[in-house]
């Protein structure tokens, strides 16, 4: 192929992908694998269904049902606490209520500010050899309270996660973006102040 053809593909390319601008992407709602709790608590928990308040999310609905249900199997696989369900239930007058509340709940993607000079300077080597194209940013926020059964708030924890990665062509991420990790950590800091929160509530 002649270097005005690589260069006019090239330009194509560059103008495809940047022509994306910053992009809200769809976030999901799944979790990592669950690390062994470093504190368990001996008591059984019920999980209300999560909220996602934040008026910016994209599928909040489905994403609450969903990280509902995914918080539930990681709270049981990481051995918080000695049994989990979920609410509506009736639970006994020895467990917990646990409620997550996350205010922010964005995955963003945007264009790599390296991309389009980087891609037209090399007629396009730069994106073949794997440099970023996209910059994929996370921002999750959320509260966990836990509440006895008669309704009275024990604890609560606030935490957030703020991260950002670069997406090259050869990335996992360029075709199917994912906050799952970002999420995880979220969740796993949340569950682990609580943990220890209610080991140290108990000996009050």
């Amino acid at each position: 192929m002649s270097v005005g053809r690589s260069f006019c593909a090239c330009v194509s390319l560059v103008a495809l992908c940047s022509g994306l601008g910053c992009v809200s992407m769809p976030t999901g709602a799944s979790l990592g694998r669950a690390e062994p709790a470093t504190k368990s608590v001996p008591r059984g928990a019920w999980l209300a269904p999560v909220v996602i308040s934040d008026p910016s999310a994209r599928g909040a609905t489905e994403n609450q049902r969903q990280l509902t249900l995914a918080i539930e199997g990681y709270v049981q696989q990481a051995g918080y606490f000695s049994r989990v369900n979920l609410l509506p239930g009736e639970p006994s007058s020895d467990e917990y209520v646990l409620g997550f509340v996350f205010d922010r709940y964005e995955l963003r993607r945007e264009i790599h500010p390296m991309y389009v000079p980087l891609a037209l300077i090399t007629l396009g080597i730069y994106i073949w050899a794997g440099g970023p194209i996209y910059r994929d940013v996370t921002h999750f926020s959320a509260s966990l309270s836990v509440a006895d059964t008669s309704g009275k708030e024990l604890l609560r924890y606030a935490d957030h996660v703020d991260d950002e990665g670069n997406v090259s062509l050869w990335s996992p991420r360029y075709a199917l973006p994912t906050s799952s990790a970002e999420r995880t950590r979220l969740v796993r800091s949340l569950l682990e102040q609580a943990a220890y929160g209610l080991t140290a509530h108990a000996t009050q």
